[in-house]
């Protein structure tokens, strides 16, 4: 394996617990199949003509909607210490892995954080925020990438220079489920991009262009709290579909469900324009340390300016 290799195969990906205040390292879903993949010349290749393209994850969510598919829950459970009791299924009711993926959770497990002023988290996620220094996205970790490739459309694009991005990066045991982050109008949803590269940390990392490239789905939100903000859902490698709930648009409710990713690791992207937001303390500074914030889905993550 060549040095660049080693270095990826050796990277740790850090992560702060805002619950708990605990500094944790991420245990990376898949480390193998990342390092050949992502770390290797020919894992590279393969990737890049075949794995990255959308046929091979719809063939995959095939299998995971198959009924056969359910003997992988317990595994999955035990491999994520998922908390059982917060399921609002039975686990023998499920009718497969999907159903299973995206289930749903009791009234109550994740309360919202209703204050007017307050921005909440769309999802359960590790949270990092990116600058926009003109019309580029600048992360601490990962590639730079413009404004205008991120959603394709550079006078959109301009509205936006100088704002705020902050990357939402559910890993696969997170509750796939996605919610809106105030009262407002949804637009339309816009499908963008084509290639479906993993949004494993270790990728980012690496500094593939997944952002840039991957299938997402782009609407402006027109809230009532943050002015007009740009919300995108991030498809990835084994992601089968991501479901819009509303893809004509419409009303929207802060804490309403969006929508949800079935099988894989996803991200969402918001682009709010300068000087509307101020983001929580925590999380200010260990993004500019590049160090990703475990939210929930809800939570309070920082406020109107």
């Amino acid at each position: 394996m060549c040095l660049a290799g080693k270095a990826f195969k050796n990277r740790i990906i850090a992560l702060y617990d805002r619950h708990t205040g605990e500094n944790l390292e991420e245990q990376v879903f898949g480390r193998f199949w990342m390092n050949f993949l992502y770390g290797t010349v020919f894992g590279r290749l393969l990737t890049r003509l075949l794995l990255k393209r959308r046929c091979i994850s719809r063939i995959y969510g095939f299998f995971q909607n198959r009924r056969r598919s359910v003997r992988k829950i317990p595994g999955f459970i035990r491999l994520n210490n998922l908390n059982t009791e917060e399921i609002a299924k039975g686990l023998t009711d499920f009718t497969c892995f999907n159903d299973f993926f995206i289930r749903t959770l009791k009234a109550g497990s994740r309360p919202v954080d209703m204050a007017a002023e307050r921005l909440v988290s769309p999802a359960d996620c590790r949270l990092q925020a990116c600058a926009v220094e003109r019309d580029t996205l600048v992360p601490v970790k990962g590639r730079p990438c413009t404004l205008a490739q991120l959603l394709g459309d550079s006078a959109l694009a301009e509205q936006y220079c100088g704002g705020n991005c902050l990357i939402f990066r559910l890993a696969p045991s997170d509750y796939h489920r996605f919610c809106y982050i105030d009262n407002g109008v949804q637009g339309p949803v816009r499908s963008l991009g084509a290639a479906l590269d993993s949004v494993n940390p270790l990728v980012l990392a690496a500094r593939v262009p997944v952002f840039a490239e991957n299938h997402r789905h782009l609407c402006i939100l027109e809230t009532e709290n943050f002015g007009a903000v740009q919300h995108l859902d991030v498809g990835a490698m084994l992601v089968g579909r991501v479901h819009q709930h509303k893809p004509s648009g419409g009303p929207c409710r802060k804490g309403e469900e969006k929508g949800y990713f079935l099988f894989g690791g996803s991200t969402i992207v918001l682009v709010f324009k300068q000087g509307i937001i101020a983001l929580d303390e925590d999380i200010s500074s260990r993004s500019a340390q590049g160090i990703e914030v475990i939210v929930r889905y809800g939570e309070g993550i920082g406020r109107r300016i």
